[in-house]
């Protein structure tokens, strides 16, 4: 039996949440969500679900200014990956997200 993915999804947008978790259900036979509509709620989240296989962050959410929910993720939960998944694509902004500890950046404006 294959093991469930969860992975916790972190963005102010309730439809790109709903849309991304709907995709990414159909990619994949076993994944459960958990959602996070701010900063404060991305604490929260997180603390409860630390052996989650995956974050996918947005940027700009309330209570998060640039990448600094990034670098708190980062310091207080270093194993598990985060993905970024942001409207910005310009590549400056992708590159810092690396240097910041992302895995990786998707931009919004890519398709499935």
């Amino acid at each position: 039996m294959q093991q469930s993915l969860r992975i916790i999804v972190a963005d102010d947008h309730p439809l790109f949440r709903e849309a991304l978790q709907q995709a990414l259900g159909n990619l994949f036979e076993s994944v459960s969500f958990v959602e996070a509509d701010s900063f404060d709620s991305l604490q929260g989240v997180t603390a409860d679900n630390e052996d989650a296989d995956l974050i996918l962050l947005d940027l700009d959410m309330p209570g998060a200014h640039g990448f600094s929910a990034l670098a708190w993720l980062r310091t207080q939960y270093p194993a598990l990956p985060v993905m970024i998944v942001s409207a910005a694509s310009d590549p400056r902004v992708m590159r810092r997200s690396v240097e910041f500890g992302a895995s990786g950046f998707i931009p919004k404006s890519s398709s499935l």
